[in-house]
């Protein structure tokens, strides 16, 4: 099958299924058509990039106008209509107890009128300082759910596509020292040279799915000796992610994800402080001792150089440090967690699928009525 591109630059593939495609390779006919896609794929990551940025001031900018200026206004609204409306009950009262010149009760409908105005006014006050709490929750929850969605799309454009770029720049390499070797009488043809560069850069894992690299191999994680915590031990202070909260529970729950049991004395391996880090992960493999657990948890914040030093942590002590996560550690084999400030940002199953974003929109789809969290 031929495909001949604007600029008269021509690609050849095997017509055929996808893996017969991907076996055979692509024929590339003008490394020009490489240098292209990688301006275009560098355009797409920073029009995205702009566009994810600004979504998030404009979100942040409107919670930080509700949670300073309207909460404050509101407040100061209700103080001052509250002493407002005690002036004109004094007014009206003062009208009631003293009578007029000639002797007489005096009215008292204008300052009822104030009276009733007052009240109102308070009463107003009093709805728009509620209004400003639940406008406040309910952009938070919504803003959690937003940040879930665009989760793939973040990372697609912050990490994905600067490797994409790497990659073809070292395919463009590869490509122009093959035909500067062509050009001097010897080496393969551009077709053969792309063939080769594309099988040696082989499948590669995007996106979170590469903090697995990270995680140690089973030999490495059956030799780090158990650690025992005294009540004193920085493990027990507050993490720097933030905690998985009530209704990120609820939300996964309502996925069928089969349980396993907890054994408070299996063994977790720990990259050494990594829960000090802004971001941790956690993984579940098989056992690679007697007695361990499977579960890892590291950060991604430092790469290779973060998992330098490990410690094997009782299970119950990593509970007791963080009981939002006894919930988590019950998930099956396969499944890896990223942590950050806001809780949850990722939860990956075997397959590499995010089913945390499946949990956000199931659970907007089951319940579209409830914008804030319960008690909102």
């Amino acid at each position: 099958m031929r495909h001949r591109k604007p600029g008269g630059v021509v690609c050849e593939a095997a017509s055929g299924s996808s893996d017969e495609m991907a076996q055979q390779g692509a024929r590339v006919g003008s490394v020009d058509a490489i240098r292209q896609f990688r301006a275009a794929l560098i355009k797409f990551a920073e029009s995205g990039n702009v566009a994810l940025t600004s979504a998030d001031t404009d979100v942040e900018r409107t919670l930080s106008w509700l949670e300073r200026e309207q909460t404050v206004y509101w407040a100061n609204q209700v103080r001052k209509r509250h002493e407002f409306v005690q002036r004109c009950e004094d007014a009206v009262r003062q009208k009631r107890l003293f009578k007029g010149f000639d002797g007489r009760e005096q009215s008292a409908v204008d300052e009822m009128k104030a009276l009733s105005n007052a009240r109102r006014m308070r009463e107003e006050a009093e709805q728009k300082v509620l209004a400003v709490k639940r406008a406040i929750q309910t952009l938070q929850k919504e803003a959690q759910l937003y940040k879930g969605r665009v989760q793939k799309l973040s990372t697609t454009l912050q990490q994905d596509i600067p490797n994409a770029v790497r990659m073809l720049d070292a395919m463009v390499g590869q490509l122009e020292g093959y035909l500067a070797v062509q050009t001097e009488g010897a080496g393969i043809g551009l077709a053969e040279a792309a063939e080769s560069v594309a099988k040696a850069a082989g499948p590669r894992r995007v996106g979170y799915e590469r903090l697995r690299d990270l995680t140690p191999k089973p030999e490495q994680r059956a030799q780090t000796p158990p650690k025992a915590l005294t009540a004193d031990d920085a493990f027990f202070k507050p993490w720097v992610p933030g905690v998985v909260e009530k209704w990120q529970h609820e939300a996964l729950a309502k996925l069928s994800i089969d349980r396993l049991p907890l054994d408070p004395e299996q063994k977790v391996i720990i990259a050494h402080n990594c829960w000090q880090q802004p971001r941790i992960y956690l993984e579940h493999l098989d056992p690679a001792f007697e007695g361990d657990s499977g579960w890892f948890i590291g950060s991604p914040e430092e790469g290779e150089l973060a998992h330098e030093a490990f410690d094997a942590i009782r299970l119950g002590d990593v509970i007791a440090a963080r009981e939002d996560l006894a919930d988590i550690l019950s998930l099956p084999p396969g499944f890896l967690l990223v942590l950050d400030s806001g809780g949850v940002a990722a939860i990956l199953d075997a397959a590499g699928l995010d089913v945390w974003a499946v949990a956000l929109m199931t659970d907007a789809a089951k319940n579209p009525s409830a914008a804030a969290p319960a008690g909102s």
